[in-house]
């Protein structure tokens, strides 16, 4: 378990050395195994390097990570609305159940706040959702499709979009498209 060393910090994607980058990864091939073939090159997930992530490390040990991606949500009123994309949530199975997912989450949000986003968006398996839901987060009413480029939906393993308001401007109703800014 989780001792007072705990530490947690902020770092921006052009600060990550190699070294944490691969223990990053290695972290990620450990809590997310299905994506173990991706995660030995990369941390990208659906080719967005993140703006910046969140780590929990014990001493030298990493030991929790989570990244924000910019995402846009369009409406179909094409009203377009900028959003912190959260990926790879994790934290190594023997310092769980410890409040350091939370604390990386609650880093994350007033980060992503910070740097203007009106809401955070993510995707999870189901079984996940009742802990989203203590934190505040939301189960997005309508459909929330990703979308890679404008023809090709990305097939999401996990089927539970949820939101999160980081200001006093409410998530659009009706179906919603999470994509690139740049499109």
């Amino acid at each position: 378990m989780p001792t007072a060393c705990c530490t947690f910090q902020i770092l921006e994607e052009e600060n990550i050395a190699s070294e944490l980058d691969k223990q990053i990864r290695d972290l990620l091939c450990d809590c997310f195994p299905d994506w173990k073939p991706i995660f030995n090159e990369r941390r990208i997930w659906h080719s967005k390097a993140p703006l910046f992530t969140v780590i929990a490390c014990e001493d030298d040990k990493v030991i929790g990570h989570t990244a924000v991606v910019e995402r846009t949500i369009t409406t179909t009123w094409n009203f377009r609305y900028n959003a912190a994309g959260i990926q790879g949530v994790c934290v190594l199975p023997e310092y769980r159940h410890a409040g350091i997912g939370g604390k990386m989450l609650e880093i994350m949000l007033r980060e992503s706040a910070g740097r203007g986003f009106p809401f955070a968006i993510l995707y999870c398996k189901e079984h996940i959702v009742p802990y989203y839901e203590l934190k505040g987060w939301k189960l997005a009413d309508d459909s929330m499709a990703m979308w890679n480029q404008r023809d090709l939906p990305i097939a999401m393993r996990s089927n539970c979009p949820m939101y999160y308001e980081l200001g006093s401007v409410p998530l659009p109703e009706g179906p919603l498209d999470v994509h690139s800014p740049n499109w």
